[in-house]
């Protein structure tokens, strides 16, 4: 299994006990996301060295203060392209950045112009900013891009132009038995979802730990079997073959 959406710098047990525990269930590869300048430089000169990881370059929608700049974040992004599997965690999030829309929607379309200048694919957080995060994002069809923690009608994801949209799955789900995000799983195709703990963040359902981890993901997995009406084993081949496809990883 592959984690597609980790950030081990916020959780509190060390890296190396983390994936070690993630491991012993199958979880043998994680995307450790960078959300911010300083996770940038973590991933850079820490977690790019950990084998059990490939790291990403982004500023997470949040993240965006007014001492940090495009021209800043381009400058680092650009210096390190080669080290980066993806550009990300960008995107829009209107819910808690209502106050800087129009700064938001500047870094979110310089980053998606890096990513299809360098042919990378993107890892994108949305949150209550959907018609801007459609008319933006359908501006590059050609962008391979992941719609992180999804959790929208089957009908957003229908509105995104071109074939190289993803969609990636957490704990949350295991919360549903119904509604808008139940259809959408049992809707969108096989070959273009992921699934990820977002730790430490989401823990699935059952699930009584201080911290969500990645050795949880198989609850996400199995969660997904079911509503699918499939075999784990079949989910988590698939999303492994996914991921690898997506993120350009090695077998």
């Amino acid at each position: 299994m592959i984690d597609t959406h980790v950030h081990l710098h916020i959780i509190d047990t060390e890296p190396e006990r983390v994936i070690a525990d993630a491991a012993a269930v199958g979880v043998t590869h994680m995307i450790q996301v960078a959300i911010d300048m300083a996770s940038i430089h973590a991933n850079l000169s820490i977690y790019q060295h950990i084998s059990a990881c490939s790291i990403t370059g982004g500023i997470h929608p949040l993240s965006i203060t007014d001492d940090i700049t495009i021209e800043d974040v381009l400058a680092v992004l650009t210096m390190n392209q080669s080290r980066f599997c993806a550009i990300g965690e960008i995107g829009l999030d209107y819910k808690y950045g209502d106050h800087n829309k129009r700064r938001q929607q500047q870094f979110f379309e310089a980053q998606l112009a890096f990513a299809r200048q360098h042919n990378m694919p993107v890892v994108i957080h949305a949150r209550e900013s959907n018609a801007d995060m459609i008319a933006i994002v359908n501006r590059y069809p050609d962008v391979r891009k992941v719609f992180h923690c999804y959790a929208q009608p089957y009908a957003f994801f229908e509105s995104l132009s071109g074939n190289q949209n993803y969609v990636s799955f957490t704990g949350m789900i295991t919360y549903a038995k119904k509604g808008k995000i139940v259809h959408a799983i049992r809707h969108i195709p096989a070959d273009r979802f992921f699934i990820e703990t977002d730790s430490p963040y989401l823990k699935p359902k059952g699930v009584t730990a201080p911290q969500n981890t990645p050795q949880y993901l198989p609850h996400i997995a199995q969660h997904i079997a079911q509503i699918r009406d499939a075999s784990v084993e079949d989910i988590v081949a698939q999303t492994t073959k996914n991921a690898r496809d997506f993120f350009g990883l090695e077998d």
